[in-house]
């Protein structure tokens, strides 16, 4: 158990890293911005909201009619501000590290990449047909940061549960693509019966949440950490990039 000395000055590292990542507030404000002319305009499910969500959120008919912006534009619609608030949590405490590791373009690169995995993810995998919802939200790329950060740093460990990085990140993308094949929709062969079994015994909202979105997002962003970690750009050269960035940062606020 770290002293708490030491406690206390990590957090403040931390607090610091959130203060200064311009990127990730000007991210988390888009989306915020973006939900409040959709609650100002009456909500998602009211007119004209609902035609902007049925051209943006993503869907198989969309897509395959040619809306193939879809697959990134459903990322900054959300169903609530319980939604938002959660992918948008998630997004300042892991992009705000991304940001401070590589950069605040790789940040925007890996958001988005997260946002299109997660979007591919979803045609693959999820249940279609008519009665399939549309898909909204940034919780692909937010899982597609999460796995980045992890692929960047293996070895440490992922405050406050006591697991390594590459545990976490295998953890999850396991667990996602499980309840993914999980859905009794599917059909898959030796889980259809147990997601039945699930659903009979109250547990169907499992099988709401973006389970194929957030796997997709995921493998984008462990493939995306993999590129960066590719032998000309080592985890070293990405630590001097950070501390000549962290140089910059104090001779300007100097």
């Amino acid at each position: 158990m770290p002293p708490p000395g030491r406690s206390f000055s990590d957090a403040g590292h931390h607090f610091r890293q959130l203060a200064t990542a311009s990127v990730t507030w000007f991210w988390v404000g888009l989306i915020l911005a973006i939900e409040c002319v959709v609650m100002v305009a009456g909500g998602h499910n009211q007119q004209p909201a609902w035609s902007w969500f049925t051209t943006l959120g993503l869907s198989r008919e969309g897509v395959f009619s040619g809306k193939v912006w879809q697959l990134v534009s459903y990322g900054f619609l959300h169903g609530g501000w319980g939604h938002l608030g959660l992918n948008g949590v998630l997004l300042l405490i892991v992009g705000s590290r991304i940001e401070h590791i590589t950069g605040r373009g790789n940040l925007s690169k890996a958001l988005l990449l997260g946002v299109l995995g997660g979007g591919i993810g979803h045609l693959w995998l999820a249940p279609g047909g008519a009665d399939a919802p549309l898909l909204v939200g940034l919780s692909g790329g937010c899982l597609g940061l999460l796995l980045l950060l992890v692929t960047l740093s293996p070895q440490s460990r992922m405050m406050p549960l006591p697991l390594s990085g590459r545990s976490l990140g295998l953890g999850v993308l396991s667990a996602e693509l499980f309840l993914t094949l999980l859905n009794p929709s599917l059909g898959f062969p030796g889980l259809a019966g147990l997601g039945r079994s699930l659903v009979a015994h109250g547990m169907g909202g499992l099988f709401e949440m973006g389970h194929a979105c957030h796997f997709g997002g995921g493998v984008a962003g462990w493939l995306f950490g993999r590129w960066l970690l590719r032998q000309r750009v080592s985890l070293t050269s990405l630590r001097r990039a950070r501390e000549r960035r962290e140089a910059m940062d104090v001779r300007r606020g100097r």
